[in-house]
C-alpha cells in the first residue's frame, strides 16, 4: 500500500479536478462542472471509507466526546489523513452546490469564483460569503418585484 503522503496527494489531485470544473464551467457549463464536481467526491467517499474501516482500531475510544478524544483521534496519521479528506469531500460538495444554486440566483460566475475559492480555502466561512451574496441577489430592487421569478407581483386587485 502506497505511503499516506501518497493518498494525501492523491485526494487532493481528485478534489482539485472537482474544483478546476467549478472555475471553469462558463466554458464547460455549469451542469456538466457540477455533475464533475460530484463525481470528483465519490472516489474520496470512498477512500475515506476505506481508511476509516480498514483502522478503526486506531480510533480511540476511551475519552468519549470531548476535544481530547478529538484531539486523541487526530495524533495518528491515518487518522488525520481521513479527517483530512472528509473536509476535501465537504468542502466541494458545497462548492458544487453553490454552482449549481448560483445559477437561479442570477450570481454572476466572477462573483461565484471568489465564494468558490473562499469555500475551497476556508470552508465555512466561504460558505457564509456565498449565502450572504445570494441573499443580497435575491432582494427585490424595487417594490413588488420578485427576485426569484423576474415578474412584477399583481396579487393586488385594480
Amino acid at each position: 500500500m502506497p505511503k499516506l503522503e501518497t493518498w494525501f496527494i492523491g485526494a487532493h489531485a481528485v478534489a482539485f479536478v472537482g474544483w478546476v470544473a467549478l472555475f471553469i464551467s462558463p466554458w464547460i457549463g455549469r451542469h456538466r462542472a457540477v455533475r464533475a464536481a460530484r463525481w470528483a467526491v465519490v472516489p474520496l467517499c470512498l477512500l475515506y471509507l476505506l481508511f476509516l474501516l480498514t483502522h478503526l482500531k486506531a480510533i480511540p475510544t476511551d475519552a468519549g466526546y470531548t476535544l481530547e478524544a478529538v484531539a486523541r483521534f487526530f495524533d495518528k496519521p491515518v487518522l488525520l489523513l481521513v479527517g483530512w479528506i472528509h473536509y476535501l469531500v465537504l468542502d466541494l460538495f458545497v462548492g458544487s452546490w453553490e454552482a449549481e444554486h448560483s445559477e437561479r440566483a442570477g450570481i454572476p460566475h466572477a462573483i461565484l469564483l471568489l465564494c468558490l475559492f473562499a469555500t475551497m480555502m476556508i470552508g465555512p466561512l466561504g460558505l457564509l460569503l456565498y449565502l450572504g451574496v445570494a441573499a443580497v441577489r435575491r432582494r427585490p430592487r424595487h417594490p413588488g418585484e420578485s427576485r426569484d421569478l423576474g415578474e412584477t407581483r399583481r396579487d393586488i386587485p385594480s
